[in-house]
């Protein structure tokens, strides 16, 4: 009996060195397998990392041609991948919509410990692919030509030789227009003095336009840099600035459902707005009449003067104004007029500088708001202050109408866009200072049109 029971266990034993070598077998090969899994996986997120910032470098240099692309890219592929980095395929298709699109793609080669020995495992590639869209820019600049832009010898003829506003912005704007892609996105201007204009409507091909006529720029009159608010643009060529420049950026056709579409309006200005654009009615011999007039163009003192919307001056007011530069505008009850509509009040207000002018903000402190609200694509603002006319409440208002995160009145649910001030103008560094701050610009639209 005993015997028989030993005979047994001897046999269990037998039995489970075999199952034992069975199953060492199996957990030696599903080890091994991780183990060749785990190679793959960290090479698989290699590529990934580096394909990605590949295609980011591509897309960020591709205004400096694509062959210049294609070595930055492949070098951001290598740095970023380390060792024996395979080369990758750069390559420049566009989409449906006709953007312009980067894609880098790269294998490796993963030489396997466990799977090679299984036939036609030795040796295992991973693949990865990064495609990045540049996003359709539709972006209208507004620029201020008023006299206090004046200085040097070649904005303002007989003025003091030196680096000026006006000089400077003749410098930095061809310089950052050609930061875009000149046949794909749709590039427009605006300006203003005492009254404002479209230089060139926003279309493709915008680089040479925009350049000839910024050089060209005589510096004159008022700062009618404002906005329509909540009421209409009452001219559409030589309506409130920067809802023009919105009715420009809206002009541009989007096919439907179009996505990576950034709208952009540039703004620079040396100064505080001063000047609004209202109908007025006036009664010439018991019959009225309608004008459409600019008004105001003064910083300091009480003067307000009127002007018809191409900036002919038609004298200062003083207890009334001449509408057409020899009749004084008259109410139906035959007494001067002496008040204009405010949206801020919802009345007439009298007219006076200091009314003129906190109007002017207000309106277009409306306008910044509505246009960075339009749906589906909102508008991000950027603004620029030049000189020590540009008080530090005239920054905060700048800083506003961009909606800049580093100021009080920031919006988190808007757009952020950036305010800068540029304090050293006329100066030896004008010129510097504000083509810098509109690289930054540059910089900021192209990296908002590669995300």
């Amino acid at each position: 009996m005993y015997m028989a029971n030993a005979n047994i266990l001897r046999n269990d034993r037998g039995q489970t060195m075999i199952v034992f070598a069975l199953l060492l077998s199996v957990l030696v090969l599903f080890t091994g397998f991780a183990v060749d899994a785990g190679l793959l996986y960290v090479t698989k997120a290699k590529l990934s990392s580096s394909v990605d910032s590949s295609c980011l470098t591509g897309m960020k240099n591709l205004q400096s041609g694509q062959a210049t692309a294609t070595t930055l890219a492949t070098d951001m592929f290598t740095a970023n991948y380390g060792a024996n980095a395979p080369t990758p395929s750069v390559t420049y298709p566009t989409d449906q919509y006709n953007d312009q699109q980067v894609q880098v793609t790269a294998t490796a080669n993963v030489r396997t410990y466990f799977m090679q020995l299984i036939p036609g495992f030795a040796t295992v590639p991973v693949s990865d692919t990064a495609v990045a869209t540049r996003g359709k820019l539709i972006m209208t600049i507004v620029l201020d030509r008023s006299g206090s832009m004046c200085g040097g010898s070649d904005p303002c003829p007989g003025g003091v030789v030196g680096d000026d506003g006006g000089e400077a912005l003749q410098v930095a704007v061809p310089e950052f227009v050609d930061q875009f892609n000149n046949s794909s996105d749709e590039v427009g201007l605006v300006s203003f003095s005492s009254g404002s204009t479209i230089d060139f409507s926003i279309n493709t091909n915008f680089q040479t336009s925009i350049t000839n006529d910024v050089k060209a720029y005589n510096f004159s009159g008022g700062t009618f840099g404002t906005g329509a608010g909540t009421g209409s643009i009452l001219s559409s060529t030589n309506g409130p600035p920067l809802s023009m420049a919105d009715t420009e950026n809206n002009s541009v056709e989007i096919s439907p459902g179009q996505p990576n579409v950034v709208k952009v309006v540039v703004y620079f200005t040396d100064g505080l707005m001063n000047e609004l654009q209202d109908t007025f009615t006036c009664y010439v011999s018991g019959a009225p009449k309608t004008y459409t007039l600019n008004y105001g163009g003064y910083d300091s003192g009480n003067d307000v003067e009127f002007f018809s919307v191409t900036a002919v001056d038609y004298g200062l007011y003083n207890n009334g104004f001449t509408y057409d530069g020899t009749h004084t505008c008259k109410n139906s009850a035959g007494n001067n007029v002496t008040t204009f509509p405010s949206q801020q009040s919802g009345t007439q207000v009298t007219i006076s500088r200091a009314n003129v002018t906190a109007e002017a903000q207000y309106r277009a402190i409306q306008t910044a708001i509505k246009i960075r609200t339009e749906s589906p694509y909102p508008t991000y603002i950027f603004t620029m202050g030049l000189g020590s006319s540009v008080s530090p409440t005239t920054q905060a208002f700048l800083a506003q109408l961009a909606n800049d995160p580093s100021y009080s009145t920031y919006i988190t649910t808007q757009p952020a866009g950036l305010f800068q001030y540029i304090p050293n103008c006329p100066s030896s560094t004008c010129t510097a200072d504000v083509d810098k701050a509109f690289q930054t610009i540059a910089a900021k639209v192209l990296l908002r049109l590669t995300e």
